[in-house]
């Protein structure tokens, strides 16, 4: 749902030290679930059958191969527009290749891309369900409606934009979340402020560059890219492979035509930027909530421009809705980079205590 210019760009950029400039663009869809609310709990135990003698695990639809060759299998819950399923519990994970309208990234082509980790209530083991964006070597941007999952918040972060299987180092870069600072402004039952930081345990790597920050409302040029490991199609299998695809910007009078006032009560609001490919053929997907959308200049340098919010369905037409980064760069800036210690913002969310 979601996608030049080379000159103007050095004034309307900020560049924090450090800011990656790596090979290559294109994307993957980025694409967040609303108008479902979340369980405050969640039941990983379930029964295949009506006598309650086969016992199941309750997974994504996309991650039970034996479900999604049912015709109705049996549903446990939904989370927004993700139905989990009964599912045996041998049944392992489907490999995923591609994501719709997307490809496959270069090895450390967005070195910034994060994975927002939620760990099982049934086996410990970590599932990743949300994305963000490395800002400073200990905080990454993200969607506000990422944090309270199915009444979880995530733990874990694993960054660098690799198989999220496969690392091409010998161990993953992971980092426990040690606080989360929610936008003041956000309210779970709307659309608007859908931005969030997380502040890690630790220090990344310099190999792992942070992305820029785009600093000014009118972007430089108007292909984008959109990165995530979403699904690959609307209610389809996630890729543990990490996708981009290629989106245009859409000015917001024209995206305006697509969002009823039911959708958006307030209507599209400038803190939002919309991008998607009107054809119908890319577009961010659910998983991919909380990712970048990115614009490259000089043909390296990526900037972030929006953090994927919300859209309808997966690649039918209508653009997705990103939260507009440089709308909020005070905020982040408040908490990533204060000017004094009497600055100081209290977070959302300690998450020291439960380590």
């Amino acid at each position: 749902m979601l996608k030049s210019s080379l000159l103007l760009l050095l004034g309307f950029a900020m560049t924090p030290p450090g800011c990656a400039t790596v090979a290559q663009p294109i994307m993957c869809r980025p694409q967040s679930q609303r108008n479902i609310i979340f369980p405050k709990e969640t039941f990983d135990e379930c029964f295949l059958d009506e006598e309650q003698k086969i016992p199941g695990t309750c997974k994504l639809l996309q991650d039970c191969p034996a479900a999604l060759k049912q015709a109705m299998p049996k549903t446990c819950y939904f989370v927004k527009f993700d139905q989990y399923v009964c599912c045996a519990s041998n049944s392992c994970q489907p490999k995923v290749l591609f994501a719709v309208g997307g490809h496959p990234t270069l090895p450390r082509e967005f070195p910034f891309m994060a994975a927002l980790g939620w760990r099982s209530n049934f086996d410990q083991s970590i599932y990743y369900r949300c994305g963000g964006s490395l800002i400073a070597p200990n905080f990454v941007l993200t969607a506000a409606h990422c944090i309270d999952f199915g009444g979880q918040r995530p733990v874990i972060v694993r960054l660098g934009g690799d198989n999220l299987t496969v690392s091409m180092d010998a161990v993953h870069h992971d980092y426990r979340i040690r606080r989360i600072f929610i936008h003041p402004g956000y309210n779970e039952n709307t659309a608007y402020n859908d931005i969030a930081l997380l502040e890690l345990e630790g220090h990344v790597p310099p190999i792992l560059r942070p992305v820029c920050l785009w600093q000014d409302a009118k972007l430089a040029k108007k292909d984008l890219i959109a990165v995530g490991y979403g699904q690959i199609s609307f209610a389809g299998l996630s890729s543990s492979q990490l996708l981009k695809v290629d989106l245009q910007h859409i000015s917001n009078d024209q995206c305006r035509e697509y969002y009823s006032r039911e959708q958006l009560p307030k209507g599209l609001a400038a803190s939002q930027v919309c991008a998607g490919d009107l054809s119908g053929k890319a577009d961010t997907c659910q998983g991919d909530s909380g990712g970048p959308l990115v614009m490259r200049l000089d043909g390296s340098t990526w900037y972030l421009v929006g953090i994927t919010s919300l859209g309808q369905g997966c690649a039918i037409g209508p653009p997705s809705i990103y939260t507009r980064v440089s709308s909020y760069l005070d905020w982040i800036e408040s908490i990533v980079w204060p000017q004094s210690e009497d600055q100081t913002v209290d977070p959302t969310f300690d998450l020291r205590i439960s380590f």
